[in-house]
């Protein structure tokens, strides 16, 4: 694995103002809701006028295309997305759906569309996968975060090497009964901070580490293949890319037969001190009919345990769809 990470540390100090235009705490996303926009009404209009000349909503869901529509009003507010989610604060929560009264089907059309207004959708999970407990737990098992209901690490999305979206949707048809809130913490503010305070750890997060292969498409590919570094710079996104969720890489290095090394460990436990600091976090829940799209590659995410209603018709339900918008790179 490659241990050069003088190149990467030279791109990370040149670019500090990007650096620190894409940081931020917990006290400056909740004084500034920029990044919250509900649905303009002409949006939600021209989507019903649409649907009037669609039969079956599902199945559209897995072929439909950009270039079959024309819904100009949500082209341009897509423009108006793709410019938060790529911006200061790298996520963008899109309210107001659930107003339209639409079925959970109608929804997923919506979301589709409007993911493919963003950008390309990847589908080594599908389109939509659908995040709900299956009882599960992803540190017993190589199953995702989301297919359990346990308090999930800070992580990104996709271990694989080959594969990454530089932004990833969530949407929520239904809630949990209790928990399942979502945290997020600036990768870049996590940066700036190792850097001020403990820059010996960043060589380490610098230097490749292996992954387990949990993606589709990996099943195949040893771990010894499938390693890349924490912090890259114009690599697998424009700028700062943060890559990680501690759990795969230890059951890769398990796979390898390799032990991690202490000074690696000790920057893995800094840098999930410096994720779990309150000071860092916000929080939301999502509720039904919301989307929320993240910068996967400037934005670590979480998720609090949940409890499900008793009534399976009524159990938590997200949909996630993996994409990659242009930015450049």
């Amino acid at each position: 694995m490659s241990v050069n990470t003088i190149d990467t540390a030279e791109k990370f100090a040149s670019g500090e103002a990007t650096v620190a235009k894409l940081a931020w705490t917990r006290a400056e996303v909740a004084a500034d809701r920029s990044w919250s926009i509900p649905l303009p009404a002409e949006v939600i209009a021209e989507f019903k006028a649409y649907r009037k000349d669609i039969a079956d909503p599902a199945a559209l869901i897995d072929t439909i295309e950009r270039t079959d529509v024309d819904l100009p009003h949500l082209a341009t507010f897509s423009v108006r997305l793709r410019e938060q989610v790529l911006g200061r604060f790298g996520f963008v929560l899109v309210t107001g759906l659930a107003e339209g009264g639409f079925s959970e089907d109608e929804q997923r059309l919506f979301y589709v569309l409007t993911s493919l207004h963003l950008g390309e959708m990847l589908t080594p999970y599908g389109r939509l996968h659908e995040v709900a407990d299956r009882g599960y737990d992803y540190r017993s098992a190589d199953v995702s975060v989301s297919k359990t209901r346990v308090k999930a690490p800070f992580h990104t999305d996709s271990t694989s090497k080959k594969v990454f979206p530089n932004v990833f949707g969530l949407h929520c048809f239904r809630p949990a009964m209790e928990g399942g809130r979502s945290l997020l913490v600036s990768a870049c503010q996590v940066y700036r901070q190792i850097a001020e305070e403990t820059p010996e750890h960043l060589p380490s997060l610098f230097k490749d580490h292996y992954r387990n292969t949990v993606t589709p498409g990996d099943e195949n590919i040893p771990v010894s293949e499938n390693a890349y570094p924490i912090f890259t710079w114009d690599e697998y996104a424009s700028g700062p890319t943060f890559r990680y969720m501690r759990h795969w890489i230890e059951v890769a290095y398990e796979k390898a037969g390799e032990k991690i090394l202490p000074e690696d460990a000790a920057a893995f436990d800094r840098l999930e001190a410096v994720l779990a600091d309150e000071d860092n976090v916000f929080d939301l829940t999502l509720a039904a009919g919301e989307t929320i799209f993240i910068n996967n590659g400037v934005v670590a995410h979480n998720r609090t345990e949940f409890t499900d209603f008793p009534e399976p018709h009524r159990h938590r339900l997200l949909a996630r769809a993996w994409l990659r918008v242009p930015d450049g790179i």
